[in-house]
């Protein structure tokens, strides 16, 4: 598990970006957004970046982020 640099507090819940590491994979150095919902029952979304891209990180951008996985996460219909 990568080392957590920055964490974000949205209405949906919480999400972090790693520190940015090396993979075999990749030229350029990664990081890793989590978002973990607030009623979090063991399930959450990551998804790998290239670090450049989310060198500038806000809280908007995590509030966007929490908002696109939560609305991917859960089933259409249902109580939040």
């Amino acid at each position: 598990m990568n080392k957590v640099t920055k964490m974000f507090s949205t209405k949906q819940g919480v999400v972090t970006l790693s520190t940015p590491f090396f993979t075999l994979m990749h030229e350029q150095q990664q990081v890793e957004a989590t978002y973990k919902p607030n009623n979090y029952n063991g399930w959450g979304m990551c998804k790998t970046f290239n670090a450049i891209e989310v060198s500038n990180f806000t809280q908007a951008d995590a509030e966007l982020f929490a908002s696109t996985a939560d609305s991917k996460l859960r089933i259409q219909g249902q109580a939040a």
